[in-house]
């Protein structure tokens, strides 16, 4: 985790990816919004693009997490893409994607074993 980040607790952060890491197993996690941009403040929650495999259903996989996930400590909210997604749109300003590629820190990536 990069330090700077935000004055949002990095511990927070830390234990909300820890625990989508645990129940879905994603390709990639990335910060955005105020909490990356180290502009947060103390009613700022934390934005997570949650990048999963191909074929993962994202609405499904964005109700499960948000179902499953308590008392993380600080208030989050989700955007759950596969990679095709990004790719198809990483170039189109008039969507999310390219912002949070652009501005967004990688905090979870899954190794190649």
């Amino acid at each position: 985790m990069q330090t700077g980040i935000s004055t949002i607790n990095i511990s927070a952060i830390k234990g909300l990816t820890e625990n989508i890491v645990r129940l879905v197993g994603p390709l990639r996690i990335i910060l955005f919004g105020s909490t990356a941009r180290a502009e947060s403040h103390a009613g700022s929650d934390v934005d997570l693009l949650v990048v999963m495999p191909e074929g993962a259903h994202r609405r499904h996989t964005a109700q499960f997490l948000y179902r499953e996930i308590r008392g993380a400590g600080v208030p989050f909210d989700l955007i759950v893409a596969v990679p095709s997604d990004l790719e198809r749109d990483k170039d189109n300003s008039g969507l999310i994607y390219k912002t949070i590629l652009d501005e967004g820190r990688e905090i979870y990536a899954r190794s190649e074993t």
